[in-house]
């Protein structure tokens, strides 16, 4: 039998090791748009995909020409930002879904949500 001394010691440097090689779970990325990325036609995009809430959207684009800007279903539907958004402009944006449910975004220049920079993303 193993004196105390000994086997305390002993659980701690096995919960250590436990705890290093366990790895943290993230969400899946998704490249919008895939090789052709967030650009006019995307609209879409997202359908048929198994996309989950805590997994990361990544938006590739120009940003002289576009930007994402998150909307409201209202917005997303009449193609104009006029309710709570949020505006990404890095042309790298990476955007993790934080909850079940549609997510909306729209490129807000002018005609270019019209033209089908806009995606509807249910997790």
């Amino acid at each position: 039998m193993m004196a105390r001394e000994t086997i305390v010691p002993t659980l701690l440097v096995l919960l250590l090791a436990v705890c290093c090689t366990t790895t943290v779970v993230h969400g899946k990325e998704w490249t919008v748009g895939d090789n052709k990325g967030w650009s006019f036609g995307v609209s879409g995009w997202e359908s048929g995909k198994h996309i989950q809430s805590d997994d990361v959207l990544v938006f590739k684009y120009n940003p002289s020409m576009h930007n994402v800007v998150q909307v409201g279903e209202g917005d997303y539907n009449s193609c104009r930002v006029s309710g709570p958004s949020r505006t990404y402009t890095s042309g790298n944006d990476h955007i993790q879904l934080a909850r079940e449910g549609k997510t909306f975004f729209i490129c807000s220049h002018p005609g270019h949500c019209q033209q089908g920079m806009k995606i509807a993303v249910t997790a």
